[in-house]
């Protein structure tokens, strides 16, 4: 692993300029270093959160870190969720839902799915004080592009092309532990609540690939985004419990 891994996982999963000369994000993607890029993403929405508590309100702060998020990544995983929302919750068979997915307008199940996925995140961190919801944004993070990478290893991509087919490749179970170790790395955080976190985030991811498979066969890059931010939210709801 290198910083050139890095690089290329913040490359593919963020609007950071940190490409290669070349304007590619570079060989595999970087794909064990997806939890780290995750986790760093939810340490600055955390950070942001803390601080417009303290200028603000708790729900305008979790907007704040909502958006934040959503800017970083280029809302990349939100369209991802609208996406497979349309094509995987739609009719027709499995050629016309892989049509939806592609299709940049947004219909009636990917607008609601976007709208409550944006508000249980608000909510959730909300709910949440600043010191923990740190925590909870960086295990979040980093336990919801795990995620992504497990679909990724274990679910067989469906297109021959589209941004999803990078992440396509050998080595994917040697990734896959990689991003494993630092997930357990973070998560000695609170591990209480992060391995309740990870119980919840790996029966959503299961559940989002078992109903990709069903509906059109495996993974597509939609579907990618769309396993990080629901497992993100699972987690966060998690975080969010009273327990």
């Amino acid at each position: 692993m290198s910083i050139r891994s890095l690089r290329s996982a913040m490359a593919f999963l963020t609007v950071l300029p940190v490409a290669t000369d070349e304007g590619a994000p570079g060989e595999r993607l970087g794909r064990a270093y997806f939890p780290v890029v995750g986790a760093l993403i939810g340490l600055l929405a955390g950070i942001a959160f803390g601080i417009m508590t303290a200028l603000t309100s708790p729900l305008l702060a979790a907007v704040s870190a909502t958006a934040l998020m959503a800017l970083l990544t280029g809302a990349l995983h939100l369209d991802g969720v609208a996406d497979a929302a349309d094509g995987l919750l739609g009719g027709g068979d499995r050629t016309r839902r892989l049509e939806v997915m592609r299709d940049p307008r947004l219909g009636s199940f990917g607008t609601t799915a976007v709208v409550l996925v944006l508000a249980g995140t608000v909510a959730a961190i909300a709910s949440i004080t600043p010191a923990r919801a740190i925590v909870a944004l960086v295990i979040a993070g980093a336990m919801s592009r795990l995620a992504m990478l497990a679909v990724v290893a274990f679910v067989p991509y469906v297109r021959q092309s589209g941004l999803g087919s990078a992440a396509w490749g050998g080595h994917r179970a040697f990734d896959l532990i990689l991003g494993s170790v630092f997930v357990i790395a973070v998560s000695l955080l609170d591990w209480r609540r992060a391995a309740a976190a990870l119980v919840v985030v790996a029966v959503t991811a299961v559940l989002v690939s078992v109903l990709a498979r069903r509906r059109i066969g495996g993974a597509t890059g939609d579907v990618y985004g769309a396993t990080a931010e629901l497992c993100q939210l699972a987690a966060l709801v998690v975080f969010a419990t009273r327990a």
